[in-house]
């Protein structure tokens, strides 16, 4: 579906919106996913064709859809007038999070080159970075609260499975992709909200 044609979709998306924002409906949100997910792919692909990135198109959506879905509040919705204007917010937060990527793909480069360099290690620095992973991974797995959260932690962000194939692997578990779509956003929005997180995340962009 062309950009055009959405912005002129009228006051059915528009309400979609509305009550996914407004009244904090997460299954008309899980809707607004499914209708307009295509759309931030293909800005996504556009956006990654002039910063490079190592992430899927798919993900980086899913990402984007996230970080719209924790920053949008009800009080915010006003500064919204239409359709063209809310896909114009979810648009600037692709841009948004491909910046990021492209940023956290540079620090992992450059922790990558350090390391290169770097003299053998100690058997005590060996500990230590083990125990600075270890703690890092406490730490998420202490804000996950379900096994559905965790089969999500496990194959979309360690295996990097799309939504599509982790729901064939346990159709007992999701009902349907958009379930994993909500379930992974709202993961996605406690692990950004985590202060212990947020600290790692910065130190290591800056190392």
């Amino acid at each position: 579906m062309e950009e055009h044609q959405l912005e002129h979709a009228g006051q059915p998306g528009y309400d979609l919106f509305r009550r996914a924002i407004v009244d904090r409906d997460e299954d008309a949100w899980a809707e607004s996913v499914v209708q307009y997910r295509p759309l931030l792919i293909a800005w996504a692909n556009s956006c990654s064709a002039r910063i490079p990135i190592d992430e899927r198109s798919d993900d980086i959506a899913d990402q984007a859809l996230a970080r719209a879905w924790a920053a949008l509040s009800p009080n915010h919705f006003a500064a919204f007038p239409n359709l063209a204007s809310l896909l114009g917010y979810l648009r600037a937060c692709v841009s948004a999070t491909v910046i990021d990527c492209a940023r956290s793909m540079r620090a992992r480069r450059r922790v990558i080159l350090k390391l290169e360099a770097a003299p053998v290690a100690m058997p005590e620095q060996i500990i230590l970075e083990r125990m600075e992973h270890e703690e890092f991974w406490r730490t998420i797995e202490h804000l996950v609260e379900t096994a559905q959260e965790r089969t999500i932690l496990v194959e979309s962000f360690v295996l990097n499975l799309p939504p599509r194939v982790i729901q064939k692997r346990h159709p007992d578990r999701f009902a349907d992709v958009a379930a994993i779509y909500k379930i992974k956003r709202n993961l996605l929005a406690r692990l950004q909200r985590d202060r212990n997180l947020q600290q790692w995340y910065s130190d290591a962009l800056f190392v």
